[in-house]
Order: C-alpha cells, then sequence, then structure tokens
C-alpha cells in the first residue's frame, strides 16, 4: 500500500541540520504510517501534547499499526525556515508500507513510584525517585522492558545478567520488577521536565536471544520490536508514558 504526505518538523539550533534532517525524514514517515494506519496512542497520552513539535515527539516513540517497506522515491526536504529561535523544515514522502496487526494487551503493568505495592501506580516522577512495576499475566509466558527517553531505549529486563535467557513469568503471578540487587532504577532528569516511555513486552513464546543488546537507538529499537512483531502475532506490547519533573529545593 502506498503512503506519504507533506509534514512539518521543528528543531532548535542545538542540533546540526543533518542530524535535523535524518529525524524529519524518520517522524514523517511514522506520521504518514500514523495517518494510515492508526496508532497505539491513548487519549491520556495525546492530552500531553502541547505543539506541533510535540506530537512528533510523542508519535516517534509509540507504536505506529504500519511498517515502511521501500521507498518510492527519495525524500524531499526542504531549505530550513528559522522564526522564533526555531527552524522549520517539510519533508514530502512516499513509500509502500504495510500493516501490522496487534495483540490486544491481557496483562496489567503498573508503574510504581517509591512504593512496591500498586497503590503507588503512578505516570509522574521526581528526578530521584524509586521506579518500580507490578505485573500480572493471565498467560505464562516470556517479558522484556525498555525504557526509552530521546534518544536510546534501554533493556531494563531482562536483568543485566541475564542477556541470552528471556524473563520467564507464571500465569496469574504477580512480580514486583526492578526489586532486585543491582537491577533497581532510580528516575532522573534535566533542569526541565522530562517525558520518557517504559515499553512492557510480552509473548507466549521466547523473543529474547544472543542478539540482545542492552543499550539501541529509539529507531533501532523500532526494528528490532518491529521485527519480532512481524513473525510472533501473540506479542504484545504496551507504552507507559513516564514523565519525570525536576526536584524542587
Amino acid at each position: 500500500m502506498k503512503c506519504g504526505g507533506t509534514f512539518p518538523y521543528y528543531y532548535s539550533e542545538n542540533i546540526s541540520l543533518a542530524e535535523a534532517k535524518a529525524k524529519a525524514v524518520e517522524n514523517a514517515v511514522i506520521m504518514a504510517l500514523a495517518d494510515q494506519f492508526g496508532t497505539t496512542v491513548t487519549s491520556q497520552s495525546l492530552m500531553e501534547i502541547a505543539d506541533a513539535n510535540e506530537r512528533f515527539a510523542q508519535m516517534s516513540r509509540l507504536q505506529v499499526k504500519g511498517t515502511l517497506v521501500r521507498h518510492i522515491h527519495k525524500p524531499k526536504i526542504s531549505d530550513p525556515v528559522y522564526s522564533d529561535n526555531t527552524f522549520a523544515i517539510e519533508v514530502t514522502v512516499e513509500f509502500y508500507a504495510r500493516e501490522l496487526k496487534y495483540a490486544p494487551v491481557e496483562y496489567s503493568a503498573k508503574a510504581l513510584r517509591n512504593g512496591k505495592e500498586d497503590k503507588f501506580e503512578s505516570n509522574t516522577f521526581v528526578a530521584g525517585d524509586k521506579f518500580y512495576m507490578s505485573f500480572v499475566s493471565p498467560k505464562e509466558g516470556y517479558l522484556a522492558v525498555f525504557f526509552e527517553d530521546r534518544e536510546t531505549a534501554s533493556c531494563m529486563l531482562p536483568y543485566v545478567g541475564d542477556d541470552n535467557e528471556p524473563f520467564h513469568v507464571e500465569k496469574d503471578k504477580r512480580y514486583l520488577l526492578f526489586d532486585v540487587t543491582n537491577n533497581t532504577y532510580h528516575l532522573s532528569c534535566g533542569e526541565e521536565p522530562e517525558i520518557n516511555y517504559v515499553h512492557i513486552i510480552f509473548s507466549p513464546y521466547k523473543f529474547i536471544d544472543r542478539d540482545l543488546t542492552r543499550e539501541m537507538t529509539c529507531a533501532k529499537f523500532r526494528d528490532w520490536l518491529g521485527t519480532r512483531q512481524s513473525y510472533d502475532e501473540d506479542i504484545q506490547v504496551e507504552s507507559i508514558m513516564i514523565r519525570v519533573n525536576p526536584a524542587r529545593d
């Protein structure tokens, strides 16, 4: 199926034009796929979007229900226009794509702030807070968790030291994750609030292998996940948005 369109991209002078063009093309593809096939974005997540550029940042980190097969034409990128301390470029893409069908999420995963019981569930943290997660599945299977910021996706589960073996979960058993020696987490951010994502991946079948990379770029992570979704129709994925605010004295 053909997909495409023209999409704006906004960036600051802190990144190079080459980097901006690469991100602009990536986001244009994602937005075209989202327009054609839809996304897994929730209404709660959409309420966090302040402007067009935030929408791109949001969409680039959540699942779209399609994948690029190949470009029909090389993406066309306009010259940058500068206004109000922001650069803007437009990208036109045209490519072939196919739809991805995702299995419905049946498990329950909760992000927990500074506590180990479900009553501590929260999507908003303060720098320095402890991060835990509870998980329960109605099916036996295997679990992985990745933490994604603006640049990278890092594997939190399987735990460090278990790279070659997926994390096995039993049916109807509650797991408290990240309460293990050398595998605990305190969230952090810079001077401004940050939006991050925790991706929870479950399947009745093993999907972690010896090729697991502990840290990937966001684009490589999506490729890694998309490959597994393409051959495992039972894989379930949920993306939880996590806002981290700076600590205030």
